[in-house]
C-alpha cells in the first residue's frame, strides 16, 4: 500500500517528464520472471534509460528492498529532510546517483526555495551518465509489459 507522500512524489515525477519525448512507467518489474521492481523507469528519445527509486522515509531508505539502478542515469526521489539525514550515506555508497527533491516554486523576487511543499521536483544532485547494467531489449519489453498492465487495469476498473 502506497503512502500519500509516495503518491505525491510519483505525481511530481510524472509532471517532470516530457509527454512527447519521455516514455515512463511506475512499478516496472524487470525481466519476464523478475522479482526486481523499479519504482519508475523512463526511456527517452536520446535512447537513454533513467531509473528512479522513490524513498519517503528513513525506514523506507534503509529497507531490504533492492535498489534497481541499472539505467544510464539513476535517481533517488525523496523529501528534502530525508536527503539531509542520508546525505553522507549517499556520498559513501551511491556515487553517481542523482537526487530529486520536492520544492515550492519561488515567486518572482523570492530568492529561496521552500522544500517539501509539493509543487515540482528539483535536482539537487546530478546523476552521472553510465553504461546500462542491464539488457536494453529486456528493459524495453519489461516497460511495455508494465504499461500494458496499467492500460488493462484502467479499462477494467
Amino acid at each position: 500500500m502506497k503512502t500519500q507522500r509516495t503518491k505525491d512524489l510519483e505525481k511530481l515525477l510524472a509532471k517532470k517528464f516530457n509527454d512527447r519525448n519521455d516514455f515512463y512507467v511506475f512499478e516496472c518489474t524487470y525481466g519476464w520472471y523478475g522479482k526486481e521492481i523499479v519504482d519508475c523507469i523512463m526511456y527517452n528519445c536520446q535512447r537513454e534509460v533513467h531509473c528512479f527509486e522513490i524513498k519517503q522515509s528513513l525506514q523506507d531508505f534503509h529497507s531490504k528492498n533492492k535498489l534497481s539502478f541499472f539505467g544510464n542515469k539513476n535517481y533517488f526521489v525523496m523529501p528534502y529532510e530525508l536527503y539531509e539525514k542520508v546525505k553522507e550515506e549517499l556520498n559513501d555508497n551511491f556515487l553517481g546517483i542523482g537526487v530529486l527533491v520536492p520544492i515550492k516554486t519561488p515567486k518572482y523576487g523570492e530568492k529561496e526555495y521552500i522544500y517539501d511543499v509539493y509543487d515540482q521536483l528539483l535536482c539537487i544532485r546530478q546523476a552521472r551518465r553510465q553504461e546500462l547494467k542491464a539488457d536494453k531489449e529486456v528493459i524495453l519489453s519489461s516497460m511495455l509489459r508494465s504499461m500494458q498492465r496499467d492500460r488493462i487495469s484502467c479499462v477494467k476498473g
